[in-house]
């Protein structure tokens, strides 16, 4: 039977929302209660019972200090209505409001206002729907109470029954001794049945209490969780056998012999013959609340009884009908438990971000499959999941137990990116958290394709700069160019006018040049690789750092023009534009930029060095790391030298980073030498 559900009360100032008389809810009408006035609902509170309450913010001043007074309803309503759903409706929700709701008055939801009714009955469905299960609870809960104590009343009746009768052995010896040994039979049965945690063992005490009459066969236990399946518990020469039907048949609701078509469905079930049958059937209270009344049992019995000798049976089997409901009830419920408790745990381990529940030193206390997949043998989350000897840089766990609460962090594994969510859990009497619940968030790929992003904005935003120059220029230019040319035709070679022409023609030229640069240097990701020379690649990128090189000296010794290596030069291009704009930011003052190529072995060398103040030893193992910057908010990003590193990995060279003797920072780039075209 459904439970009903109590009203649902709305406190605070009417909103615009339409609130029905009834909120329908899983085919039930729940009366909604409307209060604007808080004075109103505390009287509410007192004397009736809600299955939700919700309540708007309401501010009001006392001795100059501003209280909501929405908020300390709520805290009453915590002590009068523990078991309803509260919820917290507010414009603008405040931390001091959000930490007080949660800690004080327990509130299932907070709700931003102004919230769309469908959201708004939505979030209302999910309280009642958690009412409905913690009244649920509570039922299951007093019914289980109950049964024990029953259970125990019947006991101690026994026994009493059991010393009352022993008052009156010398009236009537006989008589009576067999009454004291059945009711000290059905107390060892009793006590037998409590200690069984199984069917199996049921029923192994069942075929030993009722092996005292002749002429019975082994029990069978029949029982239906719900519609679709019958299972049968039966035994064979081995042991108990456990088989299924879905065939349907209607379980007897009291004991009986059953009629020829059950006893045929019996014998075509087990595959041979039953001649006469007893079914006892059994009640399931606990787990029919827990099950919603689908829970069927019953007792099959083979016998060959005569009337007689089925009376003194069926009065046998009736004294022990009820301790073997309560023990076989007790049985199902707990292995339904244990199955919720598994779905649970599967749930747990089926999640694919790694979690963790460690303490305040920082020991597993309990982990998820995708957790453990990655832990050696060890008891510090650290070590096993990060294989460090001490806490993971980045970790925000010991943040969220000092503030009690969420923090978010990110850690470094084995070339991936963990975002890392710290929930505080489990408080000691002071209100301290215990423990604390780590999710692992990979998002190395999200921060790759962020990374993609921005360089591909930033491209693009100079790839239309370049084409922008490149059509306002090219043309006037080209016109240049062509009537230098024309005019150098026509000029005396000796006369000053030639002269000009050919410096007019070079500026021209070396400006197209410029520009032509500019455009290779926009480029996509999608460009093919060439052989080109590294000497050719430094000298298309200079030209665009003329405005970071003002003010410092530059050297350039390039000694590669006849070795070439397979690349794509735009790609190579921004590596150099990266490194020598990041020397040009790193010296204040004005300083030295050198830059060098040479040969070594099978590689070709590239080296950037400049005269600041160097790179700390402890920067130096993260400076390639994604994001990793040493600049102020909003000069950097953090994705030059990580993009510069894969750029020059992809092409199957390497970049290291020194610091430079007696200031300053080197950055040393090898790369493959492919063709060789010197003598």
């Amino acid at each position: 039977m459904p439970i009903k559900l109590d009203p649902i009360l709305w406190v605070g100032s009417v909103s615009p929302i339409r609130l029905p008389k009834y909120f329908p809810f899983q085919k039930r009408e729940v009366e909604v209660i409307c209060r604007a006035s808080l004075e109103e609902a505390l009287p509410l509170l007192r004397e009736h019972k809600f299955s939700s309450i919700l309540v708007r913010e309401a501010f009001s001043a006392n001795q100059g200090v501003e209280i909501d007074e929405g908020l300390e309803l709520l805290i009453q309503a915590r002590l009068f209505q523990p078991m309803a759903p509260r919820f917290y409706i507010s414009e603008e929700l405040s931390s001091r409001s959000a930490r007080e709701g949660i800690n004080k008055a327990q509130v299932f939801r907070f709700i931003q206002w102004p919230q769309s009714e469908n959201e708004l009955w939505k979030q209302l469905e999910d309280g009642l729907q958690a009412h409905s299960v913690l009244l649920s609870r509570s039922v299951l809960l007093k019914e289980s109470s109950h049964q024990n104590k029953q259970l125990e009343a019947l006991t101690h009746s026994l026994e009493e029954i059991v010393e009352e009768r022993t008052q009156f052995i010398e009236l009537s010896h006989q008589e009576e001794g067999e009454k004291l040994n059945r009711e000290r039979q059905l107390l060892r049965f009793i006590k037998d049945l409590s200690v069984q945690t199984s069917f199996e063992d049921i029923l192994v005490v069942l075929r030993k209490e009722i092996r005292k009459f002749h002429k019975i066969g082994d029990p069978v236990l029949a029982f239906r969780l719900d519609e679709s399946k019958t299972i049968f518990n039966s035994f064979q020469s081995n042991g108990i056998h456990q088989t299924e039907s879905s065939i349907p048949f209607d379980f007897p609701k009291a004991a009986q012999v059953p009629g020829s078509d059950l006893i045929r469905y019996f014998a075509n079930h087990f595959g041979r013959p039953f001649v006469k049958v007893y079914i006892v059937p059994l009640e399931l209270r606990l787990t029919n609340h827990l099950l919603g009344g689908k829970a069927e049992v019953i007792l099959i019995i083979e016998n060959s009884l005569n009337d007689k000798e089925m009376g003194l049976f069926a009065d046998f089997i009736a004294d022990r009908v009820r301790p073997l409901s309560m023990a076989l009830d007790r049985v199902l419920l707990e292995n339904q438990l244990s199955a919720f408790s598994y779905r649970w745990e599967k749930t747990f381990d089926g999640m694919r971000d790694p979690i963790a529940i460690v303490d305040i030193e920082f020991n597993i206390i309990r982990s998820n499959r995708k957790f453990s997949e990655k832990v050696w043998q060890s008891n510090k989350c650290y070590e096993g999941f990060a294989r460090r000897t001490s806490a993971c840089e980045g970790c925000p766990a010991s943040e969220a137990l000092k503030s009690g609460k969420l923090q978010v962090g990110e850690i470094q594994l084995e070339g991936r990116v963990f975002q890392v969510h710290s929930y505080p859990v489990q408080y000691d009497q002071g209100g301290h958290p215990t423990n604390v619940v780590n999710q692992y968030v990979d998002i190395t790929q999200s921060r790759e394709l962020y990374l993609r992003m921005l360089q591909s904005e930033k491209m693009g935003a100079i790839g239309m700069l370049a084409g922008n120059i490149a059509h306002e220029l090219n043309n006037p230019l080209t016109g240049l160019r062509s009537l230098s040319q024309v005019l150098l035709q026509e000029a005396d070679r000796g006369s000053n006018l030639y002269s000009d022409l050919i410096e007019i023609e070079k500026a021209a030229g070396r400006s197209q040049r410029i520009i032509k640069n500019l455009l290779d240097f926009s480029k996509g990701e999608d460009q093919p690789s060439e052989y080109v020379s590294l000497d050719e690649i430094v000298e298309r990128t200079l030209p665009m750092l003329k405005s970071a090189l003002r003010f410092h000296r530059l050297e350039v010794d390039l000694q590669t023009l006849g070795s070439e290596v397979f690349v794509e030069p735009h790609l190579v291009q921004q590596v150099v534009f990266n490194l020598v704009n990041n020397a040009c930011q790193a010296m204040k003052d004005a300083g030295r930029v050198q830059i060098q190529t040479w040969k070594e072995d099978s590689y070709l060398i590239l080296q950037v060095e400049d005269s600041g103040p160097g790179i700390p030893d402890e920067m130096q193992r993260r400076i390639f790391e994604p994001f990793f910057t040493t600049k102020k908010e909003g000069q950097g990003t953090g994705l030059g030298l990580s993009m510069s590193k894969s750029i020059i990995e992809k092409f199957g060279g390497v970049i290291e980073v020194y610091n430079a003797e007696p200031h300053g920072a080197r950055f040393v780039i090898r790369l493959p030498l492919i063709r060789n075209h010197q003598p």
